[in-house]
């Protein structure tokens, strides 16, 4: 597969979890934001009712390739990654969008969301964890909206539930109705 199309395929699944999340972000705020722009840096480029501009950035946190996450499945019995590793990725990640959020290109600087995908671990099961204390790197960044998003459910649910770590309005574990989308 050449460049173009594995860039093609990573927007495309951007904008999917995108979709998920503005629905989200929708029920737990009450507030939506349409996409205007599909940009780099940040990832897209939204509008908030009240005609503000904010810029997404959607970051997967995930064990590794496919392969290993199979490995692990299928030998090893483990269905998640650990929480030791799961907190090390996020903070590895916060890190080093903070710096990218900090470089000239990036549009909208001071008005962007950050969005952790979690894939690969519940967020139910890291909740009491997102703290400043174990998670200081992700507390100490410029976003103004910082978000962590739980795919791990996706297929049974078809919704996403996350926890907010800033704004201080919306702080907190905000989990999906237990309820299967099709009965």
């Amino acid at each position: 597969m050449n460049n173009y199309n594995r860039e093609r395929e990573k927007k495309e699944s951007e904008q999917e979890s995108l979709r998920y999340f503005l629905k989200a972000y929708d029920d737990v705020t009450g507030e939506s934001l349409a996409v205007v722009l599909i940009s780099e840096r940040p990832d897209f480029i939204c509008e908030r009712a009240n005609g503000k501009r904010v810029g997404i950035e959607l970051t997967k946190v995930r064990r590794g390739h496919p392969n290993d996450i199979l490995w692990d499945k299928l030998v090893e019995k483990q269905d998640y990654m650990s929480l030791d590793h799961a907190l090390e990725m996020i903070q590895e990640t916060a890190a080093e969008k903070e710096k990218k959020r900090r470089e000239q290109d990036w549009t909208l600087p001071e008005s962007a969301i950050l969005v952790v995908e979690l894939t690969d671990i519940p967020l139910f099961e890291i909740r009491n964890c997102i703290t400043p204390v174990f998670l200081p790197d992700l507390y100490d960044t410029g976003f103004i909206e910082i978000w962590l998003a739980d795919f791990t459910g996706l297929e049974a649910y078809d919704n996403v539930e996350l926890y907010c770590v800033r704004p201080e309005g919306w702080v907190g574990y905000h989990p999906r109705g237990f309820q299967k989308p099709y009965g």
